[in-house]
């Protein structure tokens, strides 16, 4: 092993660590697939809040409160992670939060809205903070020729993941109905617990196989973790004019993100409300979307490896407003399966290459810290868009205008990211921000 001056660890790495990485996906996915797009969101609306509208805003607005707290911490617990050597302990505890309070989503019963949301919005936050340790081992393990198959492997089995966690929980979903019997909620109250113990056992090979390829740097005296990492970041500031392609990008990230992070959290509302899907058809669908992921974020990497991310993100976004251009005016049952399936390529797509083009763009000495500020972009904004959704569904009583909002994230994300230069952004990388 040998221990750059910039304090990093650098050996061979193993097929065994990168399915480690990847795996911490596989954990992550029962949790976005089966908790916040399918069914508890459709538990929370039908059961514990009974009101379509009100349940809107209130999913909505706990969405954009995690993000946002999210966003706030992102960047600091980079920075703290890139010194401190420490980032494998912090997505520990982000793991161990997951559990814990999506297990605890059991005791939320009818009418306890205010419990369902401090439960839900917790381990949401771990959730997102997990995102941002896991991705900032990305640039350690991958180099500019396999980052984007890599990448797209990861979340291809991690789609997968999302298919194996919805045909368990799928029998448990035809209890989600208006004014259940004791035995119909019993059973519907499982959900959660289902995916606690998956996501804990899914998370184990991470933790055995993924190294730490950091080391804590002697702080200076009368300085800590915190104070560093303010520090760190002020100097990343300073220094944005070298990362001025990845910062474009992180704009970027940040609009078209935001549409991404919306469609995930009311796609099963909208397909329930406006559509009149059954949470079980919904998970049906579901399969669908998460099957079509698997094989778009797997060739996806594979095309962006030949034609380039940017490239390849143009035609993920084109793919997105599409698909919610289409939810806008359909009326049938039929269509939406059409759309389902476009949201599943650009699901799968979009936000592998995204995270690959900026690991490419990232010195490797400061990946913490910017994918720190990775999910900044993709948390700080990520709250704007539910929150719309939600008070626009609240307002007129209606998903579809709604729906409609959702569609200029993907067009103004895309104007931005025509500036970006991929070459030059490339070319930034190899020059550490410490010098």
């Amino acid at each position: 092993m040998i221990e750059t001056k910039n304090h990093l660890v650098e050996e061979p790495v193993t097929t065994k660590e990168i399915s480690g990485w990847c795996m911490y996906d596989v954990a992550d996915s029962a949790f976005t697939t089966v908790i916040v797009t399918a069914f508890f969101a459709q538990y929370f609306s039908t059961i514990v809040v009974q009101d379509q509208a009100r349940a809107d805003l209130l999913w909505g607005l706990s969405a954009g409160i995690s993000e946002l707290i999210v966003a706030l911490l992102a960047p600091i617990l980079g920075a703290i992670a890139d010194f401190s050597g420490s980032r494998k302990k912090f997505l520990g505890v982000c793991a161990v939060v997951i559990v814990f309070f999506t297990g605890s989503l059991y005791f939320v019963g009818p009418g306890m809205t205010v419990l369902g949301l401090v439960l839900y919005i917790t381990a949401n936050v771990g959730f997102a903070g997990g995102g941002v340790f896991i991705d900032s081992f990305l640039p350690g393990i991958s180099n500019e020729k396999n980052v984007g198959r890599i990448s797209g492997i990861k979340w291809a089995l991690g789609y997968t993941s999302g298919l194996v966690s919805l045909a368990i929980c799928l029998p448990l979903a035809s209890n989600i109905v208006s004014s259940p019997t004791d035995e119909q909620l019993s059973m519907a109250r499982l959900i959660p617990v289902v995916v606690a113990v998956y996501y804990a056992i899914a998370v184990i090979p991470t933790f055995l196989f993924l190294k730490e390829r950091s080391r804590k740097q002697v702080l200076p005296p009368g300085e800590n973790y915190v104070s560093i990492g303010f520090r760190q970041i002020g100097r990343t500031i300073k220094h944005i004019r070298r990362y001025s392609e990845l910062f474009k990008l992180l704009i970027a990230f940040l609009i078209y993100n935001d549409g991404v992070v919306t469609v995930i959290y009311f796609a099963g509302l909208y397909a329930k409300n406006t559509l009149s899907f059954t949470a079980q058809e919904f998970g049906v669908m579901l399969l669908v979307i998460n099957i079509v992921a698997a094989v778009g974020a797997f060739s996806f990497g594979w095309i962006a490896d030949h034609i380039g991310q940017k490239r390849t993100i143009f035609i993920s976004l084109s793919i997105w407003l599409t698909a919610v251009l289409m939810a806008y005016f359909i009326e049938s049952r039929f269509w939406f399966y059409i759309v389902s399936g476009l949201v599943g390529v650009g699901l799968g797509s979009c936000q592998s290459v995204s995270r690959s083009l900026v690991a490419v763009f990232t010195p490797k000495e400061n990946s913490a810290e910017f994918f720190g500020f990775l999910g900044v972009a993709g948390k700080a904004m990520a709250f704007l868009g539910p929150s719309i959704f939600g008070v626009l569904s609240w307002m007129t009583g209606s998903q579809r205008p709604a729906i409609l909002s959702v569609s200029l994230f993907f067009i103004a994300g895309m104007i931005i990211l025509s500036r970006v230069d991929e070459a030059k952004g490339k070319r930034a990388a190899l020059i550490p921000v410490n010098e």
